[in-house]
């Protein structure tokens, strides 16, 4: 008999069952050299005397301890968490367990995360970098860790990244609130640091300018509050917009709540667009346009890649950039959309 409040062991469930601590070993690990009726037996007194697996003594047998960490900078965020169930469900197909780590968007909370994250001795890291500085790039180059970047990138450094295409989802969105007939269009944009912000400016205003336009770019602090600010400094210098392109849809949302306060009408006022999609996951009465791209496809893309890393560390690195899609709501959509002629610098304000 075990004795109480003691974690079962190999060789306790050996004593049990009446063979080695090897044999049980072999068992649990489901291996063809015990008897089907052996393992059976084994199998069920180690489910019924409350076994769980050593993943720290594995992994000093093994090298590997079949964990993957996930380091994301707000896992609040729908967007991160709707990322990690797909993360999670495409590692564990492939045997692995996940850590996630929150780093708050701040570059010492993302490097003590790495830290943590390397003395749980995990086989590789998916990062969202906060993009402060390039010093978690340079940590993983230093512990020699197994990583992917995902939805952000290091724009010309050699490392692996999962990442949408921020680029032509941003043309999309600008040539999508043209075609509804706005013609002073906004772009509430994120910190100038990440990648994704500095990619979805280029090509918000590579369209602006396509069409004759005058492109506005105002950044927002990625934190609540930041968008109302940044509108509320637009209604100061007596800004004229009818259209807001948002850097994210949580950024969006906020957008609109302060427009709906303010007694704009959405989208006949303002037409409001935003990237991410995370709406799709719920049945809202508010529905927001937006880029979106399979999370299932990116999910097992950044897998396939991470685990490429972690069995060929000398691999080539690579960035593998995947396809957007916009999905039109009734945020934007102008069901009698007007073509009003381009305007002058000058019109953005009406002092």
């Amino acid at each position: 008999m075990d004795r109480p409040n003691r974690q079962p062991t190999l060789k306790s469930i050996a004593e049990r069952t009446g063979v080695t601590a090897n044999t049980v070993s072999l068992a649990l690990r489901d291996s063809p050299l015990v008897l089907p009726q052996t393992k059976a037996r084994i199998q069920k007194a180690a489910r019924e005397m409350g076994y769980v697996h050593n993943v720290l003594a594995g992994s000093l047998r093994s090298g590997r301890s079949h964990t993957i960490a996930i380091l994301f900078g707000d896992v609040s965020n729908p967007l991160f968490a709707q990322r990690i169930r797909e993360l999670s469900k495409s590692l564990q197909q492939q045997g692995y367990q996940v850590l996630i780590l929150n780093t708050e968007e701040c570059a010492k909370t993302e490097s003590q995360a790495i830290r943590t994250a390397v003395s749980h001795q995990v086989d590789g890291i998916i990062l969202c970098p906060c993009q402060q500085g390039q010093e978690s790039l340079d940590l993983l180059r230093q512990y020699h860790v197994p990583f992917v970047f995902l939805g952000r990138e290091f724009l010309g450094a050699s490392a692996d990244a999962v990442v949408w295409d921020d680029l032509e989802g941003a043309r999309m969105v600008t040539q999508h609130l043209l075609q509804m007939g706005c013609r002073r269009i906004v772009f509430i944009n994120g910190p100038k640091l990440i990648s994704s912000a500095i990619l979805r400016q280029n090509g918000y205003e590579t369209v602006m300018r396509e069409a004759g336009l005058v492109p506005c770019t105002v950044h927002a602090a990625a934190m609540s509050g930041s968008v109302a600010g940044c509108l509320e400094t637009l209604r100061k210098e007596h800004a004229r917009y009818d259209g807001l392109f948002v850097f994210s849809d949580l950024m969006a949302l906020e957008a609109s709540s302060w427009l709906l306060q303010n007694k704009f009408r959405l989208p006949e006022d303002v037409a409001v667009a935003g990237f991410d999609d995370i709406l799709s996951d719920f049945n809202l009465p508010f529905g927001l346009t937006s880029v979106a791209c399979n999370r299932k496809e990116e999910a097992e893309a950044v897998v396939k890649l991470l685990l490429r890393r972690i069995n060929d560390p000398d691999a080539a690195f690579a960035v593998q950039r995947l396809p957007v899609r916009l999905v039109v709501r009734d945020s934007s959509h102008r069901r009698a959309a007007t073509a009003n002629p381009p305007l002058p610098a000058s019109a953005w304000n009406d002092r």
